[in-house]
């Protein structure tokens, strides 16, 4: 039996999230020990000046599985608001957005590898099926959120390696 579409993304958005949440975690287990105000010092942390924080990188990340979440049922998505402040508010939009990936069901998604959907860009609007959009736009776009993120909190100075992003992945 070929693999679905469903078994592509969706437990991937699952282990990506919890990727996301746990490197959260470390950061304030490492501001805990450094003395530090984990919520002073990176919700609004960014790599460089013009780059948007780690607060942007959790609301876009989540906002990926819900935009492909709606793409893959054909349901309108509902977006959370963008009003974090605080490490907890990222954990809990993070568990918001795990919730939604948890409630998709395998019927939802798998007939609608090619229905077409519109991929609005600044230039122009990409005609795509869903299955293109998913793997080709939303997978590619959290994954980015996720590192940038990720490369966001390793540069504040949390020790955060390669087995910390690859963990959830990994884990059974």
């Amino acid at each position: 039996m070929p693999t679905s579409l469903y078994d592509l993304i969706i437990p991937t958005f699952i282990k990506g999230l919890q990727t996301f949440d746990h490197v959260l975690t470390k950061a304030e287990q490492y501001a805990k020990e450094k003395g530090l105000n984990a919520d002073e010092v990176f919700p609004q942390a960014r790599l460089v000046d013009d780059q948007l924080p780690l607060v942007f990188q959790v609301q876009t990340a989540t906002k990926a599985v819900q935009t492909t979440i709606g793409r893959l049922t054909g349901v309108e998505p509902t977006f959370f608001e963008d009003n974090e402040k605080t490490i907890a508010d990222l954990h809990a939009r993070i568990q918001k957005a795990l919730e939604a990936v948890k409630s998709v069901k395998p019927e939802d998604v798998n007939s609608r590898e090619d229905v077409k959907v519109e991929l609005p860009r600044p230039d122009r609007i990409l005609h795509l099926t869903v299955k293109e959009a998913t793997l080709y736009h939303g997978q590619t776009n959290f994954f980015f959120h996720i590192v940038t993120g990720y490369s966001i909190l390793r540069a504040q100075g949390v020790p955060i390696g390669k087995a910390d992003y690859l963990g959830s992945f990994l884990a059974q």
